[in-house]
């Protein structure tokens, strides 16, 4: 049974992050023998964003079949990952105490079936998050459920005091794994000394380091990435722009976020790849689905050696209530984030073809 790995409290924090991202690759005199060693070098990361597998609280509102349905057009994609990763926005226990009066305005918890939990392996996660704004919806006895659950399941997972990290070790490279949100009961992205001893510890213990984030304002009127720090109903949602290159600097190879329930635009930063939202991902009966929410992307992002993007694609997904993401021919999902991130980072080396493929301009 896994436990939470803890940076060791005789780490020293490092007053100034450096990169040295991934592994060393080995090269050759040899060009043929060089371009093997690079292609047999290269990984596949699969992200998403918000998962809640359904909820019975206050009243039920869960996916059909035990949510079997929800991820079968999808676990082809995470499962042909090295590794997939997501957020898991709430907890799962079949009894629990609400510590929130969801009586209230923008007063919202979801406490999950365990039966449905099983999904979240079938469909091919390796990672999960729990820094965000729900992992705390029944208190902490219904938080360390959780985790024994993953535990359970073989899912590593990060985000809080008690598991700031997690490594996983696949196909002999070693896959570490942070998350942040903006709740006291995280780790938050706007702690900036706490971001910068995470990631630096994690770096000396992996070999391709993935950073996930639950931040920004929320709805559909915040498609677009601000300068400097968002506010939610007047509460700090973080600095995004800052926070995700500041992980790259401290030796994130990847960083991927989720939070605004819609999606929003990716960059390409000193060669790293950065996913500002990727939205709802499978949240069919749980949260709205309309609209700009019910887009759900699966990002794949392929790195070499050292971390470093090469290419990727957005595969378009658009949910289905009481099913789960189902394929979106006409690509929009794909388009909307094109047109994010061609009006947001204007400067990007990076070109998103119709159907999602993103390539660097040569």
């Amino acid at each position: 049974m896994r436990k939470c790995l803890i940076g060791a409290a005789a780490a020293i924090l490092l007053a100034a992050c450096t990169g040295g991202n991934g592994a060393t690759s080995v090269s050759s005199g040899a060009e043929a023998d060089s371009t093997v060693t690079e292609a047999a070098d290269t990984v596949t990361i699969a992200m998403t964003g918000d998962i809640m597998l359904g909820s019975t609280y206050p009243t039920p509102r869960l996916p059909v079949n035990d949510g079997r349905e929800i991820f079968i057009e999808t676990d082809s994609i995470l499962q042909a990952a090295d590794v997939a990763c997501g957020n898991l926005e709430g907890v799962i226990a079949d009894e629990a105490k609400c510590r929130k009066d969801v009586s209230k305005p923008l007063s919202f918890a979801f406490l999950m079936p365990t039966k449905n939990a099983p999904r979240l392996s079938e469909a091919g996660y390796d990672f999960l998050g729990l820094a965000n704004n729900h992992i705390l919806d029944f208190y902490e006895e219904a938080t360390i459920k959780t985790e024994k659950l993953l535990d359970s399941l073989g899912i590593k997972y990060a985000g809080r005091e008690e598991c700031e990290m997690a490594i996983k070790e696949v196909n002999g490279k070693k896959f570490g794994f942070c998350a942040f949100g903006h709740e006291v009961y995280s780790l938050r992205t706007q702690d900036t000394v706490t971001v910068k001893r995470v990631i630096s510890d994690l770096r000396k213990q992996c070999d391709i380091l993935i950073v996930c984030f639950h931040g920004g304002a929320e709805g559909s009127g915040c498609r677009h990435v601000p300068f400097g720090t968002e506010y939610f109903h007047g509460w700090d949602r973080g600095d995004l722009r800052q926070f995700t290159h500041m992980a790259i600097d401290c030796g994130a190879d990847i960083v991927y976020g989720h939070g605004p329930h819609i999606v929003r635009g990716i960059e390409l930063y000193n060669g790293h790849l950065i996913a500002y939202s990727l939205g709802n991902f499978a949240t069919p009966a749980g949260m709205g689905i309309a609209g700009l929410t019910g887009y759900a992307p699966v990002l794949t992002a392929r790195l070499d050696g050292k971390g470093k993007f090469i290419d990727g694609k957005i595969h378009s997904f658009i949910q289905k209530s009481g099913l789960g993401p189902r394929r979106d021919l006409s690509n929009i999902v794909a388009k909307e984030m094109r047109t994010l991130s061609y009006e947001d980072f204007k400067d990007s080396p990076l070109t998103i073809a119709d159907d999602g493929t993103i390539t660097i301009k040569k």
